[in-house]
């Protein structure tokens, strides 16, 4: 008899190179006694690593089976860990010693959603196999299957002080289930797409839903049974051949299926708009509720803060008072194309391409004066320091100053030869360099003369008829009015 051949086994000996798996989502968790916010546990293929955030390293391996994890969720004293699989198992796994006691088979297919309740004594599981399962982790065995939905479990929800479960699924349904009959009593249609994902706000006053677009939907929920309670007797109606057909044409945002036995309502209260244009991949809440963070299959990272109704009224205040301080100043014909603010924050002077300059005033938005400024367009404006007095810049080629009290033109200074483009006024006003499509740079000065306006204008006048003289042009008796 010849001698047997020897051959030795292989067997697998350790993961590296993976830092987390993609398709499982990753959970905070507690080590023996450690602070929060400091470990986390994330999928390694058939694995969990636990993570130190701080320091960068693996503590902890929780050792898996043949098949690769789906979905991960912390129990609310973080010392628990459940593990979903892609064959449907679910683990629980204890982080003190890292071993699992406790394994429920129920799920034909992939885990994709799982969350204890508020004790952590139930733990609900939803699959891509359609069907949501309610477990008893102390006793170890499954309560109840839930069914009704026709695609992938995206979200499961235990309320904290009602026997209720919701359910959200690829189906675009949200779905309110009665713990204590195991029956759906509510269906929200109110989504176009798919539903990846929920939480509960203000109280579980507040459902907010992410889809496959960039819409955020609100909804606020109304408990029907908390006004039982009260004492107050509910009538409920219920349709009768009479009742006109309009009635499920308003009601499109919800279908019960057992009216005659409503526990709550929910209408939608408002949405917000993502940045991101893709779908929700993951939608949470911090445990307060006060923060949300929302992220698509892009880089961005959205982070919303949750308002109380104080802080709401207080802010809807504020913006009310800014917007009846803020006043839309309508009266150019033409674009404008220059401003100026004065130094006490009393007027403001803009020039239009109409040739006017107008002053308004900053306490009632009101125009105080429209002002022809100008042959062509008014370029630049710009307010001397500390005064209510200000230069403007035009295409006539001229810099004019003008008084924003009175009114009036105070002096007309010329020299560039082409569009006077800009100009700036030094601090303490007493240096003017303006900027010309003449290519030159012109330095003003303010002198010690004064200037004495009627003889500015006479002056004005006697150069328009000499000009008018000098082109041939027959003399044009103009009046004046002339003040004394």
């Amino acid at each position: 008899m010849g001698l047997t051949k020897q051959y030795l086994r292989y067997v697998a000996s350790a993961v590296f190179g993976v830092i987390g798996s993609q398709k499982a989502n990753i959970a905070y968790v507690t080590l023996r006694g450690g602070e929060k916010g400091r470990y986390v546990a994330v999928a390694a293929c058939e694995q969990v690593f636990i993570w130190d955030v701080r320091k960068g390293e693996k503590v902890l391996i929780l050792q898996g089976q043949k098949h690769e994890v789906t979905f991960l969720c912390a129990s609310p004293d973080g010392i628990h860990l459940a593990v979903g699989y892609e064959d449907g198992a679910v683990r629980i796994f204890s982080l003190l010693n890292g071993e699992s006691n406790v394994s429920f088979n129920g799920h034909k297919t992939a885990v994709s959603a799982m969350h204890y309740d508020s004790l952590g004594a139930r733990l609900v599981t939803g699959s891509r196999d359609t069907d949501v399962i309610v477990w008893d982790i102390i006793n170890e065995c499954g309560l109840y299957r839930l069914r009704g939905h026709k695609d992938v479990i995206t979200e499961a929800l235990f309320l904290k002080d009602k026997n209720i479960l919701v359910t959200s699924s690829k189906d675009s349904f949200v779905k309110w289930w009665d713990l204590d009959t195991q029956h759906c009593f509510k269906t929200m249609v109110g989504h176009r797409s798919e539903v990846w994902g929920m939480v509960l706000l203000n109280q579980e006053n507040r459902l907010l839903t992410g889809s496959a677009d960039s819409e955020l939907r609100a909804w606020d929920i109304d408990y029907l049974q908390e006004e039982k309670a009260e004492g107050e007797t509910k009538v409920k109606k219920e349709k009768t051949l009479l009742d006109d057909d309009d009635d499920d044409e308003d009601n499109k945002e919800e279908l019960d299926e057992s009216p005659e036995e409503r526990i709550l309502s929910c209408k939608k209260a408002g949405s917000i708009l993502r940045e991101a244009r893709d779908r929700v991949v993951s939608l949470t809440a911090d445990a307060k509720a006060r923060v949300i963070a929302c992220h698509g299959n892009d880089s961005v990272l959205e982070i919303f803060t949750v308002l109380s109704e104080e802080e709401v009224q207080k802010k809807m205040t504020k913006k009310t008072k800014k917007a009846k301080k803020k006043a839309a100043k309508y009266g150019h014909k033409l674009p404008v194309l220059c401003l100026d603010i004065s130094h006490d924050n009393t007027l403001i002077a803009t020039g239009s391409a109409d040739r006017n300059v107008k002053i308004w005033g900053l306490d009632f938005g009101d125009c105080h004066r429209s002002m022809f400024a100008h042959d062509d367009s008014v370029m630049f404006l710009q307010f001397l320091p500390k005064t209510h007095l200000f230069f403007t810049a035009g295409k006539d080629k001229k810099i004019k100053q003008w008084d924003a009290d009175k009114f009036q033109l105070v002096q007309t200074l010329e020299g560039h030869h082409r569009e006077v483009w800009c100009l700036t006024i030094s601090p303490n006003g007493d240096h003017i360099v303006s900027a010309s499509h003449d290519k030159s740079l012109r330095l003003w000065e303010r002198t010690r003369e004064p200037i004495i306006l009627e003889e500015e204008r006479e002056m004005a006048r006697e150069a328009e008829f000499e000009e008018d003289m000098a082109k041939g042009d027959a003399p044009v008796v103009r009046h004046y009015l002339l003040k004394q």
